[in-house]
């Protein structure tokens, strides 16, 4: 009698187990179709591409702390504008055959979750760069300024100008 006991609740235990991991698995079956936060983020409409914004400023503060440390150029402010903004960079599978080279985008899932696979975005094209320091006014500090900024962030030279300021 006492061995029909522990067997009769070794199988409840059991049956209690196999439902519990029957739910489990279908909340995780429920989960991965929907995309753990993935559809969420595109129903809302946020954004994963940084801001431009922050880009622009981030610079310029690059380019006012690299700039201050020119000798003589004393006291700096700095004005960036971009070219457009981050432009995203997708997974491409490419071939090259008889009938010439063919390039197509990666899509990843099906039907109405298909997408393409990012790979990373690039940072937006700096169009120009104000400076104004105090020693603008000397040529030499000024040529210095023009060609760090253009040799350090990629900016041709007639993008650069660089101004006098903090005249007393």
């Amino acid at each position: 009698m006492a061995e029909d006991l522990v067997r009769e609740s070794a199988r409840r235990k059991l049956r209690i187990w196999i439902f519990l991991g029957g739910i489990l698995g279908a909340l995780l079956l429920i989960l991965g179709s929907v995309g753990i936060g993935g559809r969420e983020a595109k129903e809302t409409g946020e954004s994963v591409c940084p801001d431009a914004a922050e880009y622009a400023e981030r610079v310029e503060e690059e380019i006012r702390a690299i700039c201050s440390r020119v000798r003589g150029a004393g006291e700096v402010s700095v004005a960036v504008t971009l070219k457009g903004g981050y432009r995203a960079v997708y997974a491409t599978d490419s071939q090259s055959g008889s009938s010439g080279y063919k390039s197509n985008t990666v899509l990843i899932g099906s039907g109405s979750s298909e997408g393409a696979v990012l790979i990373c975005y690039e940072n937006p094209e700096i169009g120009g760069v104000g400076i104004v320091c105090r020693g603008a006014s000397d040529p030499s500090v000024r040529d210095s300024i023009i060609s760090l900024v253009s040799a350090a962030f990629d900016v041709k030279t007639n993008k650069i100008y660089v101004a006098t300021g903090w005249e007393s």
